[in-house]
């Protein structure tokens, strides 16, 4: 049976600011990020020998340990992080020393700065001599079957089978028109289309790929004709693919 105790380690919260959660909506992996920041910030003390010392304001949290945390793939954690930085809920600074770039992330305590909605609002009407009647607000509804396979369709008319698959097996969806642009730029020698993903599925396992911000746009990775980088065991794509059977 669980027993949390405080005395292992507890996050201080002000009651304001408790009741600003209470009073926002946000999604639910939204809530899992803010608070995988506070557990790593005001629920981390700054000196371990003094328990009733000073908590982090900003900390170095690398995507990995968000997914670790929340069970969130990496690649959605840093969209949710950019999100709740535009809502200014989180505090968000990048630094680079020489060629390395340093990201940390804190709460940001003062709610006057959040961009973020009220809960939804619930309106009463009291008609003659019937009971109340509550009438609630909704989002608007999702998006139908219909309408996803209309988007679909429009998008094999407007791009290529060998494109979309590109697309889809690329980690950073970022500039599809520009992408589209460069792949049906390509100059010769032209890469059959296995040794594009083979070269992004190698990439896609490498330390810098981890962190979205390394991961070049698609339009100049294909501008740069990286599959033709050497990667791990000084391995081309084309060798790897190879290997696996592929060619």
């Amino acid at each position: 049976m669980a027993s949390p105790q405080v005395e292992n380690g507890h996050i201080d919260i002000a009651n304001t600011i408790a009741d600003k959660f209470c009073s926002y909506r946000l999604s639910g992996q939204e809530w899992q990020i803010i608070w995988a920041v506070l557990r790593k910030t005001w629920g981390w003390l700054l000196d371990p020998n003094q328990k009733n010392g000073a908590k982090k304001k900003m900390d170095r949290i690398s995507l990995s340990q968000f997914e670790e945390m929340t069970g969130i793939d990496r690649r959605k954690c840093h969209s949710i992080l950019n999100k709740l930085a535009e809502k200014q809920v989180i505090k968000k600074t990048v630094t680079q020393k020489g060629d390395r770039i340093y990201i940390t992330y804190g709460f940001q305590k003062n709610f006057d700065l959040w961009k973020v909605s009220p809960k939804k609002v619930t309106v009463t009407h009291i008609g003659d001599g019937v009971s109340p009647k509550e009438v609630t607000k909704v989002s608007p509804k999702k998006v139908n079957t219909k309408e996803k396979k209309e988007t679909i369709t429009k998008d094999k008319e407007l791009y290529t089978s060998n494109f979309i698959s590109f697309w889809e097996s690329y980690p950073r969806k970022i500039g599809k028109g520009a992408a589209f642009k460069a792949y049906q730029n390509i100059k010769n020698p032209k890469p059959i289309l296995q040794i594009i993903l083979s070269s992004i599925e190698i990439q896609n396992k490498s330390d810098q790929w981890k962190t979205i911000e390394f991961i070049p746009h698609p339009a100049t990775w294909l501008n740069q004709r990286r599959w033709e980088d050497e990667h791990v065991y000084k391995e081309t794509a084309e060798q790897y693919a190879k290997r696996k059977g592929l060619l």
